[in-house]
C-alpha cells in the first residue's frame, strides 16, 4: 500500500476529470433540450371557410389574359397602352361583381387600384398586390417553346404562356376570389385594396405611385401581401416535405458601374497593363473578397420549421454558438442557400476595346449586388472601394437603380400567423416557414406604410417550373389555379375579420 501523500495527485486528477465530464454532460443535455423544444409541433389549425372553385374556368380566364401581350418596356420603347386597356376590359367582362361593388382607379398609365369598402372603415386596411406586366420572350428561344409564349394554350393539365407564373396568375386568382366572395354576399370587416402595378418587371414605379396615393389619403394599413416565396420541395436542407416560403423581407439592390480609362495606342507596343486587364484584376479582387456570412435568415427559417426539419439540422441550428462554422461552410456551397446568408455580387456586364490591334481607351463593367438586411448601400460602396484598392478604377452607383433592403416584418405577429394558418389549410402537405426573398417585388413600395408586409405566391413549384419563370415554357397547373383562388378567399376572410 503506497504512502497517503502519493495518492493525493491521483485523487485531484480524478476529481477534475469528473468535473469536466459533468460539465460536458450538462452542455450536451442543454443542447439536446434546446433542439427538442425547437422540434415541438406548431399551433393548431383555425379553420377558415373555403369556397367552391371551378379550376377549369379559372384556367380559361387566365389563358385569355396571357394572350394579351402586356410586356414591360423602358423608354425609348413605346408603352403598350392598347394591350393594357384590352386587359382592363377583360377584367371588367370577367368580374362583373368586382366592378359593380369595388371602385377601380387607373393610377399612372395603367396601374389599377381597387377599393372594397369594409363594414368598419376605421379599421386599418388590407392590400393584396400583383402586377399586370410580363417580361418578353427572347426571340432566339421561340423554337424551344412547346406552345407559343403568348398563345395562352391549355394543354396537358397546364395553362402555358408568359405570365402564367409571374404574375398574371396571382392577379387573376385574386380577382376570382373577390368575385366569388361577392357572389356569396360577403363583405370584410376592414377595407381591402387590390393594387395591380403595370411595370414591376422594369422597376416598379407604378407601385410607388399607388403607395404614394394611399399615403396621401392617410390610409392606415394592417397587412400587405405581394408575390414572393412559393411552395417548394427539397430546397431547405434537412426538410423532406414541401416548404411554404413566406417572405418577411426582401434584399436590397445595387449596381456599381466600374470604369478604367487609359491611353489608346498600337497593340504592338503594349504597356504592362491595359484598361481591360486593370479592370479584370479589380473584378477578380471583388470575387476573392466575399461579403461576410450572417445566419439570421436561416435561424428565422428553422425556428418555425419545428419537427419538419431533421433532428441533425435542428441540432446544428439551435446551437450555432458551437456549430456556426460548420453551418456557414455547408450553406455557402449552394448559390441559392448562400444568397440567404450574405450580400451577393455578380459581374453582369463587361465591355472594352473596339479592335483587336488597338489598345483600349476605356473598359467598363457592371457589378450587381443584392443586399442582406443590415447591409446598406453606403456599406457596400465602401467595401467595394476597399476590396478593389486601385485609384485607376472609378466606381459609381448606377443612378436610380438602387434601393436598401426592406424592413423586416414580424413573424410572430397575428397577421403572419394567420397567413401561415391559411397556407396550411390550403396546402396541408406543406410546412410554412419565414423566408428572406432574394429578388425584388413591388412590396418594397408598401413596406414603409405597413410593418406587416409579406411576400408569398400560393402555388407549388418543382425545379422545372421554377426554371420557366422568365425562361422557356412558363406554365401553371390547372389544379394549382383552383388552390390559389381558395387561398386568397380564405386569406381575405382571415385577415378581413382579424381584430
Amino acid at each position: 500500500r503506497p504512502p497517503r501523500a502519493t495518492l493525493f495527485p491521483y485523487t485531484t486528477l480524478f476529481r477534475s476529470v469528473i468535473v469536466v465530464l459533468v460539465l460536458l454532460l450538462f452542455v450536451v443535455a442543454f443542447m439536446l433540450v434546446r433542439t427538442v423544444l425547437a422540434m415541438r409541433g406548431g399551433e393548431e389549425l383555425t379553420e377558415t371557410p373555403a369556397i367552391s372553385v371551378e379550376a377549369p374556368v379559372v384556367a380559361e380566364h387566365l389563358a385569355t389574359a396571357l394572350r394579351i401581350e402586356t410586356v414591360s418596356s423602358l423608354p425609348p420603347a413605346p408603352f403598350p397602352e392598347r394591350e393594357f386597356k384590352e386587359l382592363h376590359r377583360l377584367f371588367e367582362r370577367l368580374y362583373p361583381h368586382v366592378h359593380s361593388v369595388l371602385t377601380c382607379e387607373v393610377v399612372g398609365q395603367a396601374g389599377l387600384l381597387y377599393t372594397w369598402p369594409g363594414k368598419q372603415p376605421d379599421l386599418p386596411a388590407l392590400v393584396l398586390c400583383g402586377h399586370q406586366d410580363v417580361v418578353p420572350a427572347d426571340p432566339a428561344t421561340l423554337p424551344q417553346w412547346k406552345y407559343p409564349p403568348f398563345s395562352g394554350e391549355i394543354a396537358e393539365g397546364y395553362v402555358w404562356g408568359r405570365g402564367a407564373l409571374d404574375d398574371k396568375s396571382s392577379v387573376i386568382c385574386i380577382l376570382e376570389a373577390v368575385e366569388a366572395l361577392l357572389r356569396a354576399e360577403y363583405q370584410p370587416e376592414r377595407t381591402v385594396y387590390l393594387a395591380f402595378g403595370q411595370d414591376e418587371e422594369t422597376g416598379g414605379q407604378s407601385a410607388k405611385q399607388i403607395a404614394a396615393l394611399l399615403a396621401e389619403r392617410g390610409v392606415a394599413l394592417a397587412a400587405v401581401l405581394d408575390e414572393g416565396g412559393s411552395i417548394m420541395q427539397g430546397i431547405v436542407p434537412g426538410v423532406q416535405q414541401p416548404t411554404a416560403l413566406l417572405g418577411y423581407a426582401e434584399k436590397g439592390y445595387l449596381t456599381l458601374h466600374l470604369t478604367v480609362t487609359a491611353d489608346p495606342g498600337h497593340s504592338a507596343a503594349p504597356p504592362e497593363q491595359t484598361a481591360i486587364t486593370i479592370l479584370a484584376a479589380a473584378l477578380l479582387r471583388l470575387e476573392k473578397a466575399p461579403l461576410p456570412v450572417r445566419l439570421d435568415a436561416l435561424r428565422t427559417l428553422y425556428a418555425d420549421l419545428g419537427g419538419a426539419a431533421s433532428f441533425g439540422w435542428q441540432f446544428l441550428m439551435n446551437n450555432l454558438w458551437l456549430f456556426g462554422g460548420i453551418v456557414r461552410r455547408q450553406v455557402v456551397r449552394s448559390p441559392a442557400a448562400a444568397a440567404l446568408v450574405r450580400t451577393t455580387r455578380a459581374v453582369t456586364l463587361f465591355q472594352g476595346g473596339i479592335k483587336d490591334n488597338l489598345l483600349p481607351a476605356r473598359a467598363e463593367a457592371a457589378v450587381n449586388f443584392r443586399l442582406l438586411p443590415g447591409d446598406s448601400i453606403a456599406d457596400i460602396c465602401e467595401w467595394a472601394r476597399a476590396a478593389i484598392d486601385d485609384e485607376r478604377v472609378q466606381i459609381e452607383a448606377v443612378s436610380g437603380g438602387a434601393w436598401e433592403a426592406s424592413p423586416v416584418s414580424d413573424v410572430t405577429h397575428p397577421i403572419y400567423q394567420q397567413l401561415a394558418n391559411v397556407t396550411r389549410q390550403t396546402y396541408p402537405e406543406a410546412v410554412p416557414a419565414p423566408f428572406l426573398v432574394i429578388g425584388a417585388t413591388d412590396a418594397r413600395s408598401y413596406a414603409p406604410l405597413c410593418p406587416q408586409t409579406y411576400r408569398f405566391t400560393p402555388l407549388m413549384l418543382n425545379a422545372e417550373d421554377f426554371k420557366s419563370v422568365h425562361g422557356i415554357n412558363e406554365r401553371i397547373e390547372i389544379e394549382t389555379l383552383g388552390k390559389m383562388v381558395e387561398f386568397y378567399a380564405r386569406l381575405l376572410r382571415a385577415w378581413g375579420e382579424l381584430e
